[in-house]
């Protein structure tokens, strides 16, 4: 092999061609003046780098090549030190002898890195980076000790006298962002429309890849043209005619000059920005300390943005530096949230700000950041669509980290926390809002017509970039103008357009995903914008609710594969399964509607909601009536019953205008069958059931996922009951404010679940058909689980707080399992290092703190919703219940309260009840509701509500059922 590379070469080049090459430019490399070749014959070195670049960049030639151009008289070291390369003579040749240079630095460092050679990709950033003067340059092939063990943490000294120009930064500024335009043609005899086309048509991609106007046959088309005149006129103004000519072919070859001038412009900056790049992301991170890669990035962003916001800087160029852009920004971002991480961001208050970019200098970047999507006119989508990138990472900085729910209040004051100093995190959320804000409504036009409007990948990011900064506008400033603007109401109104490709998606062979993924960044703008009550009345008033309902893609509910139940990922590759897209279509859906009824909380917003629920009434049963509780499955029962419960508000089928006596006996139908698959849905996630839905979760899930699937469909699942049992409890007291006139949505009888708490309680509870009434046995049973699920999560929460405050002195095997629930592979832990580890086991133990605070949040409601619903009715069948007589067992009762009745009054047929189901019904209470659970709902109400300084009513509850059940019968 080493016989044949010798003398074969690589891409039939003989080694001693490839020789002959780096002797030619390497001539003069030992001097300031830079490689000989380069001046001399800079078409030729041109040519000799762009050969060199092409044997790098091969895959079946690049590691040998690397390998000779690294220990060949340190090739790409002697020549990059001489860069810039200035010839004013040959400005073309110089811009691309760089370019053909940077692109081949750019493969040097990404294979050095990879191979984790880090002397030279060390050396190599010393050169690109180092803003120190040189004394000396090494000879040809040798470097002195002390260069070559000097590190890039020596870069960046404050010291004005000898600083210099980074080499980086000087490469910049030997790209000329100006170029010069020839003037219009002034034409006497020809038609400049004729004489333009005739251009174009001449136009031809010559052996550089430019596209340029052939002069020679423009010259035999035009000469023809004057040749074809007759007459004595013709013959007289010949001259004349030629004349123009000349004057047409010589601004021609001018086009082509700025032409081929553009190319090499771009071709320059696109190698410096890959060189760039690699610099930041394939590089090893500790290269480069955290502190100064912030700095670095900050020089270069400011010299991109001042030189592509100049007056004559040419806008062919301006796609270039907005990827540019992008790049650095979110290299900006996630260093600055990596630093945050380690500790040493924003801990210091308001007065800190962060500990290596002062907040003036982001500032700096915000305003030439917006400065450049203004001066991007009403043209360029595309490129601003990498500068709403670059603003969406640049605002992902002042976001404030998760914080742990610790359940408990920090002890100061009200005057305390008023007056207490602005952390990091808000001041730069305030002062990046008021530099938005000093732009007015030319930036909210331009990013709110882009977000209408447009390239899809432009329109997701415009909308992105409005919840974002919607989300921050604590004046609503934005919000107004999108509102009165009328750019909501085009939102809104393009939700039915986007019916038929959201329909096409659910086909067996779907088109393109665009359509979905502008879709889901729409329904979060609306989303974000319901957040507020002035927000979803405007899209109420815009008919938000009306365009849903006339949507029939909600209808088109595919078939569940049972393959794939428990999320195993698709086989065939990207595109998700019909029932995976159906779910990403219809959840944004149910999110909405659910904000939009949590933030109006009037009968009106239920009215309208009540009434998508009832158009597609199908597709809401059928979801209801699910016998396979995958976690998407969940995530939509959990959506439609929290929507269910939150539209049983009184006198909501009476805002419907219009409704006749047989159309509200309809909604009624529909609403009483909502009604029994809700309730029917508790005896499926209760107890042991719910046990075994998340052990099929954890069995079927991928490596490094059963911990976040188990605990999503663990929260999903209480969020059902919470619903539920909210839904109940509005029931109730829609009914009647006392128990006497109250319904029943309970039987009087506790034998179902009370069997399965002897040796058998690992069966699941049996599940009560949509039909049947369920028992009050299910509400105590969810009750005792509720009650131990609390103390379970409760201690599972107190030990993830104790490792939070103790990480420092966590074992390293604890450390490994934490990391992995987020790091999916088997080895992807142990290539982390420590520090990073550390990192993301924070951020884990923080996950797990706040999700047991919402299973303890979701467990004290289910306590004191089954306790109220509980009460209400011991309270009817104990003291207001008039037990049927056995004689008169074949008439129909006379007490109308004595069966299940929906919202719409109408009777789901409740057997009488008797005085002895009255007195087994007390008995059977009274054993099951004892001191022991008694004192764990207590001490329910002691660690949580009390500690959240929320007031329950858990102990009044409870002295009233201890009342009732030791109050003798009459």
């Amino acid at each position: 092999m080493c016989a044949r590379t010798e003398h074969t070469g690589v891409l039939g080049c003989p080694r001693s061609c490839l020789h002959a090459i780096l002797s030619l430019l390497q001539r003069g490399c030992e001097r300031r003046s830079g490689p000989v070749l380069t001046q001399e014959a800079p078409h030729l070195a041109e040519l000799c780098y762009q050969v060199i670049y092409q044997l790098c960049a091969c895959s079946d030639t690049s590691g040998p090549t690397m390998r000779y151009l690294r220990t060949s008289q340190d090739f790409l070291y002697s020549h990059l030190q001489h860069l810039p390369f200035i010839l004013p003579d040959a400005k073309i040749a110089a811009l691309s002898q760089m370019s053909w240079l940077m692109k081949t630095a750019a493969i040097e460092l990404r294979v050095t890195s990879l191979n984790r050679q880090r002397s030279h990709t060390q050396r190599l950033l010393n050169l690109l980076l180092d803003d120190q003067p040189h004394t000396q340059h090494a000879a040809d092939g040798e470097t002195g000790m002390e260069e070559e063990t000097r590190s890039v943490s020596g870069f960046l000294h404050f010291d004005t006298v000898s600083k210099v120009r980074r080499k980086l930064l000087s490469i910049l500024d030997a790209i000329d962002f100006s170029q010069k335009v020839p003037e219009l043609l002034q034409l006497d005899f020809f038609e400049r429309a004729q004489i333009e086309q005739v251009i174009s048509n001449c136009e031809h991609v010559d052996k550089h890849g430019h596209t340029v106007c052939n002069v020679k046959l423009l010259h035999r088309v035009l000469v023809a043209e004057v040749n074809a005149l007759q007459g004595r006129a013709a013959i007289g103004q010949r001259p004349l005619l030629m004349e123009e000519v000349n004057s047409i072919l010589q601004q021609v070859v001018e086009r082509n000059q700025v032409r081929h001038s553009l190319s090499a412009k771009r071709h320059a900056l696109q190698s410096w920005r890959e060189l760039v790049e690699t610099l930041f992301t394939a590089c090893p991170f500790d290269l480069i300390p955290t502190d100064e890669r912030q700095l670095i990035i900050r020089d270069l962003l400011l010299d991109l943005h001042d030189k592509v916001l100049s007056e004559d800087a040419a806008v062919e160029l301006m796609p270039v530096v907005a990827g540019a852009v992008f790049t650095l920004t979110a290299n900006l971002s996630h260093s600055i949230l990596s630093e945050q991480q380690q500790g040493a961001g924003l801990e210091g208050g308001a007065s800190s700000g962060f500990a290596s970019i002062a907040n003036s200098a982001l500032h700096l970047i915000l305003r030439k950041l917006l400065d450049f999507i203004l001066c991007t006119g009403g043209g360029f989508q595309r490129l601003r669509a990498h500068l709403y990138g670059s603003l969406l990472y640049y605002l992902q900085i002042a976001q404030k980290p998760e914080e742990p729910d610790t359940l408990q209040t920090d002890g100061k004051s009200m005057w305390e926390r008023l007056t207490a100093p602005e952390d990091g995190f808000s001041k730069l959320q305030r002062e990046n809002l008021a530099i938005i804000e000093s732009y007015g409504t030319a930036l909210m036009e331009v990013v709110c017509r882009d977000a209408c409007d447009g390239h899809e990948i432009g329109r997701m990011l415009a909308l992105a970039v409005l919840n974002r900064i919607i989300s921050i506008d604590r004046q609503r400033q934005w919000l107004l103008f999108v509102c009165n603007s009328g750019y909501l109401r085009v939102l809104v109104e393009s939700l039915r357009q986007d019916d038929a490709a959201l329909q096409a998606l659910l086909t067996p062979q779907p088109p393109p995903l665009k359509p979905l993924y502008v879709y889901e960044s729409k329904m979060a703008l609306l989303m974000r914008v319901a957040m507020t009550g002035p927000g979803a009345v405007e899209l109420l008033r815009c008919g938000l609710v009306a365009q849903l309902v006339e949507c029939q893609v909600f209808d088109m509910l595919p078939e569940s594969d049972s393959h794939r139940v428990f999320g195993q990922r698709d086989p065939s590759g990207f595109i998700p399964a019909p029932i995976d897209l159906y779910r990403q279509i219809l959840l944004p859906a149910l999110r909405l509607l659910q904000v939009i009824l949590t933030s109006t909380q009037h009968q009106q917003g239920a009215a309208q909601v009540l009434h998508w629920l009832i158009a597609h009434s199908d597709t809401i049963q059928s979801i209801l009536r699910c016998q396979e509780l995958s976690m998407g499955a969940l995530q939509e029962l959990s959506m439609i019953t929290g929507i269910i419960s939150k539209t049983a508000l009184p006198g909501v089928l009476k805002m419907e205008p219009d409704v006749n006596s047989s159309t509200l006996m309809e909604f009624q139908g529909h609403i009483g069958r909502f009604q029994r698959q809700c309730l029917s849905l508790l005896g499926r996630l209760a107890g042991s059931e719910r046990v075994r839905i998340l052990k099929l979760a954890e069995e079927g899930a991928a490596p490094g996922e059963p911990a976040d699937r188990r605990e999503e469909m663990e929260l999903a699942a209480q969020q059902i009951c919470a619903n539920v049992m909210e839904y109940c409890q509005t029931l109730l007291l829609q009914s009647s404010a006392k128990a006497q006139f109250s319904i029943c949505l309970f039987s009087p009888s506790v034998t179902e679940p009370a069997a399965r708490e002897g040796p058998r309680a690992d069966l699941p509870v049996p599940a009560v058909p949509a039909s049947r009434v369920p028992s009050l046995g299910l509400v105590l049973f969810l009750l005792k689980n509720a009650a131990a699920d609390f103390f379970r999560f409760h201690q599972s929460h107190q030990q993830s707080l104790s490792k939070l405050q103790g990480l420092d002195h966590l074992p390293p095997e604890e450390l490994k399992e934490l990391c992995q629930a987020l790091v999916y592979g088997s080895g992807g832990v142990d290539k982390i290092p420590s520090v990073q580890r550390s990192v993301l086991a924070k951020r884990r133990l923080v996950q797990l703190i706040n999700n047991r605070a919402k299973l303890l949040a979701l467990c004290s409601y289910i306590v004191e919703t089954c306790l109220f619903v509980l009460w209400r009715h011991l309270e009817y069948y104990l003291l207001y219940c008039t037990p049927s007589d056995p004689k008169d067992s074949l008439l129909p009762s006379t007490n109308p309260f004595g069966v299940l009745q929906s919202s719409g009054g109408r009777s789901l047929g409740l057997s009488q009840v008797s005085r002895q189901d009255l007195d087994q019904l007390q008995g059977d209470v009274a054993a099951s509701f004892g001191d022991t659970l008694q004192r764990k709902l207590l001490e329910v109400e002691v660690i949580y509500s009390q500690a959240r300084s929320r007031y329950t009513f858990i102990q009044v509850l409870v002295r009233r059922i201890r009342g009732l059940l030791c109050r003798p019968r009459s």
